[in-house]
């Protein structure tokens, strides 16, 4: 034995312990075989598990009488099957016969009990069959699964019955099957992190017995068993109280040796986006998941996980291709009628292309998580053996064995125990091979296809008006982003909000959340509003250019760089152009409008704020101008004509008190002007010649 197998075995072994001294459940009644027979015998041991030749075979089972009479000479009897079971079918068929087709077997072993079997007493019984008396065939091809059935007798007569299986084993030699484990671990629906209630309710799923608490313990059992995680569970365990940050500790340290997924933030609702035209929501999940991963953890991402336990419909699956994911975990699913079972892998065809999906085994799956669902009154023994026939007749239906899956639901709560026993036999039995997921999920493209539902919802997803209202609210919250110098800081916790409601956990919940919803959107708007213009009094213009000062306000924590639309309703003003303006965090700015008045008017003019792109960021500002360029004009004719009107008047008097000063002047010098003309040049005849110059 490899020192691997023998820590496996160790490990599972440990953990079955601690679940049974831990957790185990009270005994409960199981649901009888045939619910005409009054006993209910319940298998607990089948020694060995697997059988090989010259080996004793041990029996052990209880037998409890759910009747109203007393079970006079109670004895319980074993029987075997010597036929091969060949096929899934054919196994299906032998656990679920009840009563019949025991004509083929007899009784090969019977024990009887000293005592009457009273009303509600339950006895322990041993039977033992001797190697020699086995009668199975010792041939290298005849291994394989065959019947085995414990009745309680009442004398000769039946009271009771369970069946299993028997596993054969004439050779090591034998080829191996390939079963890995993926282990989905999300929380539960929450709302903002760090929120009281929320910090509760993890506390409640981390702590011993809480659903989280058992499931790092089922995932950690065995280096081979996969996880995929919502990183935003790690967060807000994280950032919870010290006891939920204890657990994320402790599960971060003991996954390192395992492969680990990590599943879009929030594990969204794929079906939801989808069938609002809305992958963008998920797209924005798995890039936040690549962008933050699970620290203290190497993981795996761009694997998205199935909502729902029904086969996600073409648009749903096709989001897969839509966010680039290399593969989609669809629900269980076995085909019982199919010749070969087939990979856990397949290829599917979508609205947006063919994309890879991983199917797990439902058989397998729910032996698991639920073994009463496949078989009514299930022990873990019997869960172990109907485990291993099934893959046993899985491995034997061709020469190339199929990668197997199991995957359980969101909401698993494990059984320990059963659990921890499966996996043992898992590692401990020559035809199964536990291996690694990471081996399934780089298969290449695969051969098998599968068909998926052109149509489906589901009633508890959300709506597609609220899916748009959650990716409006934030789309507008970018777009205001872009006038600030720091949009990571205004968007800080967006993402987180907008995808919280989106959770495939909110469908167990879905009046709280549409009240998340509301929350959220009401919250994403408010990081939108901060930006805004002072309230503008009306104003007159009276002049052809003008202007006028209007008051920019920044309530936001980070500075902001917008324009200023003002838009008069009619032409008859007209607005120059504004530069940008940058207003500083907290505080206010004046931007001067420049204004061209074209006629007289009383126009409405608005005003508001605008991104670069012309994206409203500001309420809008209603004011009136009162608009009259004429006045100006008319002044200035007015001032003209009286400025000519003056000159024209001073001219008029000037040249009035020129002429009567030179008129009276004249006339009197002419009363004594001589009658004759000087010769030209000479001198008047009265006129004194002038005196000689005494040079």
């Amino acid at each position: 034995m490899s020192g691997r197998s023998l820590r496996r075995r160790v490990l599972c072994a440990a953990l079955a312990l601690v679940g049974a001294l831990a957790v185990a459940p009270p005994a409960t009644a199981a649901t009888a075989a045939d619910p005409d027979l009054p006993v209910t015998v319940q298998i607990s041991e089948v020694s060995p598990s697997i059988l090989r030749p010259g080996e004793p075979l041990r029996v052990v089972a209880t037998l409890r009488n759910d009747g109203d009479e007393v079970i006079e000479a109670p004895a319980a009897a074993l029987r075997l099957s010597r036929f091969r079971v060949f096929s899934r079918a054919d196994v299906d068929a032998w656990a679920s016969a009840g009563t019949d087709g025991l004509s083929k077997t007899r009784r090969d072993v019977t024990t009887a009990v000293a005592e009457p079997l009273l009303p509600g007493a339950s006895v322990t019984v041993q039977l033992d069959l001797p190697a020699e008396r086995v009668g199975l065939l010792k041939g290298a091809d005849t291994w394989g699964p065959r019947g085995l059935v414990v009745e309680a007798l009442d004398g000769s007569t039946r009271v009771g019955i369970q069946r299993t299986f028997l596993l054969w084993l004439t050779t090591e030699d034998v080829p191996q099957t390939d079963v890995s484990v993926l282990v989905p671990m999300v929380g539960p629906p929450a709302g903002p992190v760090g929120t009281d209630e929320s910090v509760a309710e993890l506390e409640a799923l981390t702590r011993t017995g809480g659903r989280l608490h058992d499931l790092a313990a089922v995932v950690t059992a065995d280096g081979d068993v996969g996880a995929a995680i919502d990183p935003a569970l790690i967060d807000a365990a994280t950032a919870g109280s010290p006891s939920t940050q204890a657990w994320a500790t402790d599960l971060t340290s003991r996954l390192r040796a395992h492969d680990v997924v990590a599943l879009p933030w929030s594990d969204p609702d794929i079906a939801a986006a989808a069938h609002a035209q809305h992958p963008d929501l998920v797209q924005l999940a798995v890039d936040r998941t690549a962008q933050t991963g699970i620290p203290g953890l190497t993981t795996t991402s761009g694997v998205l996980w199935a909502p729902g336990t029904d086969m996600p419909d073409q648009a749903t699956a096709g989001v897969t291709a839509q966010v680039g994911a290399d593969a989609i975990v669809l629900p269980p699913f076995t085909d019982k009628d199919a010749k070969t079972t087939a990979g856990a892998a397949v290829r599917a065809q979508t609205d947006a292309g063919a994309i890879t999906a991983v199917q797990p085994d439902a058989t397998l799956t729910s032996l698991l998580t639920a073994p009463d669902d496949v078989e009514p009154g299930a022990t873990t023994t019997t869960t172990v053996q109907r485990a291993l026939a099934e893959l046993a007749v899985i491995t034997r239906e061709s020469d190339e064995q199929p990668h197997l899956l199991l995957a359980p639901g969101r909401a698993w709560e494990p059984d320990l125990p059963n659990v921890s026993a499966l996996l043992a036999a898992f590692t401990s039995t020559p035809w199964v091979r536990l291996a690694p997921v990471s081996g399934l999920l780089d298969t290449a493209e695969p051969e098998a296809r599968t068909t998926l539902p052109s149509r489906a919802t589901d009633p508890d997803e959300l709506t597609a008006a609220g899916v748009r209202a959650l990716a409006d609210a934030r789309t507008d919250a970018v777009a205001f982003a872009q006038v600030t110098s720091e949009p990571a800081t205004l968007l800080e916790g967006v993402d987180t909000e907008v995808l919280a409601p989106l959770s495939v956990a909110w469908r167990t919940d879905p009046a709280g959340r549409d009240e998340l919803v509301t929350s959220v959107v009401a919250d994403v708007d408010a990081r939108t509003s901060g930006l805004s213009i002072a309230p503008v009094s009306d104003f007159r213009v009276i002049a052809a250019s003008s202007a006028v000062s209007i008051v920019v306000q920044n309530a936001l924590a980070v500075p902001a760089t917008v324009r200023v639309d003002v838009d008069p309703r009619t032409a008859c003003l007209e607005v120059g152009e504004i530069p940008e303006v940058r207003i500083d965090a907290e505080s206010e700015a004046s931007v001067r409008i420049p204004l061209r008045a074209r006629a007289n008017c009383s126009v409405e003019v608005t005003a508001r704020l605008t991104a670069a792109d012309g994206l409203a960021v500001s309420p809008t500002v209603r004011f009136t101008a009162l608009v009259a360029p004429t006045i100006e004009s008319i002044g200035t004719i007015v001032v003209g004509v009286l400025l000519a009107l003056g000159l024209v008047l001073g001219i008029i008097r000037t040249v009035r008190r020129g002429q009567s000063a030179r008129r009276g002047a004249r006339t009197e010098a002419e009363a004594d002007a001589p009658t004759s003309l000087p010769v030209l040049g000479g001198s008047a005849a009265d006129e004194p010649a002038p005196a000689e110059d005494p040079r």
